[in-house]
């Protein structure tokens, strides 16, 4: 098993940095306020600190005054390692050698089940304020979040590390260490404690080669790589467990040890990324120049040639394996993936796997209804090639494929894009095994369940049977990094979910498609899947006026008001649905209470289906044993919750045109009263979320305090949209925005 989260710049985090800060320390206050004994002076002190906090929250600016830069977001994301992720990971790893402990009685090493990537400062798509100084610079960022860490650790370590050589048997290599350490790395400040304290020398020694190389030191004092540093806690924890020191490495070194196996000199990979338009425009107008020199090359392919170039000289700066996986938008063939390959060769930076450099490795990216289906032919197609085997071998035959959630479902609905997503990882994994590939997914999963959001754990259970090498990639987005990582014990609850999920989807049995329910249940999605899609097509993408609709109903002209995030939220104008990017599309359904991208076109599939009594019988059965069609149910269940139709038809009142308002939104509501009766009879229930009484009163506490917000946020959507622009009303808007967004807790 390995499971790599990887942490996206997609705006829709709502919240400045500051107020999820102050949030951070209310809920540390919190904790403090569980912990016993506690006196009555200290619980009144706890509740004036919690006091001020909100008093502190009440007087900052909740909505940004500017956008934030790609730098901001960095930042950002690096914030959630130092506050939990550094603490949670190895707090996971004992939690796992704890259970085995205990369920099989064996003491074992926990292999690297957890590695972290991050888009953050590398995805170029659509967002021209990611430039090569950015990367670097969040490289940088990265570096020096990490390697402050491992100061702080080696610090508290020799605090508590005060073992001498009087009292306990010292390693022979321990003690040479300690003799060229001291003749060859002169500290600042001078060690802890009398020199028979050799752990306290060595440790002090390796702390200023840390610094050395915090401060970007040429001396070769500084630590080069991660597996040096490594190297020297091993010997450390050799040296305690020879002479009765185990307490002490397992509560102090073997923390530490499993930070560096994570976390590296790099702290994650940063991914590049990039719409293949843009390289094929390149390749294309680099071989025009090569037959005419005068011509000049356009400022596009000027960017990209400089990102290539880039990417070798970092490559050489950093860590190789920072930069490795580069992810390629709009993937429609193998013609995608080899002119990256070509654009990075004619650049210097090597695609293919050498000694110290895993190499750049393009990863496809399926995202529209028809890519998804054609994608199993394209790689074997790519993967068959002699010219690309070379490639292959070099990377121990793995190749990465993503799977994009959010386009898929913005072109073909909710059901049809759960079907080709499920269908498009069962055929991927069928040919890479006849091409003796090594498939790793990379799941392209929103925050919304209209991106392919939901509960993490029975996404991956719900994995085609058979389907699943346990290795695989997800994308956590906006909103979602703080829910699930802003606290060591959520964050290590988190990951230990996935990691849990993993193990349990890669040890099911069987083959996938073996059985005649499986068969049926696949032809069952099929029908259903056409019919949803054919619905889905008529009603809102080849439609003009619920275009125009989703415009005028809906805040997403005013979403740049919330300063989210660095990326502009459109293609190139308005235009039809295909230049509107995912996240918009679904941020204005959410705001606007109509939810509509998590359930449209479901109940129309689930009707036409249910004509039949012995389909009837069949989706039950799906429900009882599908885990997929289980996953799809509940997704839609937990998005139509979330959906007012009394507040939404407020939104419909913002649509200047009467006829085109009256015909949408009944068509809508229409769909969305089938889809709930649908869903009430399959799940047996008289209301949605009967059965999850935990999701439901966390919605019924919030609406409350979402609603209100709503109507403030139409009445400021009519006084702008009648020519008021004030500073005072966006800021007002942008505010009612954020507001309605922390309230449903998901964006976009």
């Amino acid at each position: 098993v390995e499971v790599i989260p990887v942490f996206t710049a997609h705006p829709t985090e709502v919240s400045r940095r500051t107020v999820l800060y102050k949030r951070r320390r209310i809920a540390g206050f919190l904790e403090r306020l569980d912990t016993l004994p506690l006196t009555e002076q200290s619980a009144t002190q706890i509740q004036e600190a919690i006091s001020a906090e909100v008093t502190g929250l009440w007087q900052t600016d909740a909505v940004r005054r500017k956008q934030p830069s790609v730098v901001d977001e960095v930042r950002m994301g690096l914030d959630l390692y130092s506050a939990c992720l550094f603490d949670a990971v190895p707090a996971l790893y004992r939690e796992l050698a704890e259970a085995f402990k205990e369920i099989f009685n064996v003491t074992v090493e926990i292999p690297k089940v957890l590695q972290f990537g991050s888009w953050i400062g590398g995805d170029r798509d659509g967002n021209p304020n990611v430039t090569t100084a950015v990367t670097r610079e969040a490289l940088q960022l990265a570096r020096s979040v990490v390697l402050r860490m491992y100061l702080r650790s080696l610090a508290q370590i020799t605090q508590v590390l005060s073992s001498s050589a009087r009292q306990c048997e010292v390693s022979v290599a321990l003690v040479a260490l300690e003799k060229r350490y001291s003749q060859w790395v002169p500290v600042r400040k001078q060690p802890w404690g009398p020199p028979e304290e050799l752990y306290r020398a060595v440790l002090a020694r390796m702390q200023e080669r840390i610094a050395l190389a915090l401060e970007g030191s040429t001396r070769e004092q500084a630590y080069q790589t991660a597996d040096e540093f490594l190297a020297d806690l091993q010997l450390i924890r050799k040296s305690l467990m020879e002479d009765r020191g185990e307490r002490l490495a397992k509560e102090h070194i073997d923390p530490l040890i499993t930070q560096i196996k994570c976390f590296g000199f790099h702290l994650h990979q940063v991914d590049i990324r990039q719409h293949t338009k843009v390289h094929l425009a390149a390749l294309q107008e680099l071989r025009e120049i090569s037959t005419d020199q005068l011509k000049p090359l356009s400022s596009a392919t000027k960017e990209m040639t400089a990102t290539m170039r880039g990417i070798a000289r970092m490559k050489r700066d950093f860590p190789a394996v920072a930069i490795r996986q580069y992810v390629i938008s709009g993937s429609q063939g193998a013609k995608d993936i080899t002119a990256v390959i070509r654009l990075a060769e004619m650049s210097g930076v090597q695609s293919a796997a050498g000694e110290g450099d895993p190499g750049v490795v393009p990863v496809p990216l399926f995202e529209s209804i028809e890519d998804l289906r054609a994608s199993p032919q394209h790689c074997r197609e790519l993967w068959s090639s002699p010219d690309y085997e070379r490639f292959l071998d070099s990377w121990n035959r793995q190749q990465e494929v993503m799977l994009g959630y959010s386009d898929s479902n913005k072109d073909g609905g909710m059901l049809t894009s759960t079907w080709e997503i499920y269908k498009a990882h069962r055929d991927l994994h069928r040919v890479a095994a006849e091409c003796n590939v090594k498939l790793r997914l990379f799941h392209g999963r929103g925050g919304t369940v209209g991106r392919g959001g939901g509960p993490t754990h029975r996404a991956i259970v719900a994995q085609p049977r058979g389907a699943f090498t346990g290795h695989f990639r997800v994308t956590e987005q906006g909103e979602v990094l703080n829910w699930k990582y802003s606290d060591p014990l959520l964050a290590a609850w988190n990951l230990e979910l996935m990691v849990a999920a993993s193990v349990e989807a890669l040890v099911r049995p069987g083959r996938p498609d073996t059985s005649d329910k499986e068969i049926h249940w696949a032809e069952a999605m099929e029908q259903m899947s056409q019919d949803a899609f054919q619905f889905y097509r008529k009603h809102i993408a080849d439609d003009e006026e619920v275009i125009r609709y989703f415009y005028e109903a809906t805040p997403v002209r005013e979403f740049d008001l919330a300063k989210i995030g660095s990326r502009p939220s459109r293609r190139a104008g308005e235009g039809g649905l295909e230049n509107l990017r995912a996240i918009p599309w679904v941020f204005g359904w959410m705001q606007s209470r109509h939810v509509m991208p998590a359930w449209f076109g479901v109940g129309h599939a689930l009707e036409r289906f249910a004509t039949l009594p012995e389909n009837n019988r069949l989706v039950q059965e799906m429900a009882a044993e599908f885990y997929l069609f289980q996953d799809l149910i509940q997704n839609v269940e937990m998005g139509m919750a979330k959906a007012d139709f009394g507040i939404a038809r407020q939104y419909a009142g913002l649509v200047g045109d009467a006829g085109l308002r009256d015909k949408v939104f009944a068509m809508l509501q229409e769909e969305f009263d089938r889809t709930r009766k649908a869903l009430l009879a399959i799940t047996g229930q008289q209301r949605l979320l009967e059965r999850n009484p935990v999701l439901d009163r966390s919605i019924r506490l919030r609406n409350p305090y979402v609603d209100p917000m709503s109507l403030i946020q139409l009445e400021l959507l009519r006084r702008r949209r009648n020519g008021d622009e004030s500073p005072e009303l966006d800021l007002a808007l942008g505010a009612t925005i954020n507001g309605i967004a922390s309230g449903l807790r998901n964006t976009g």
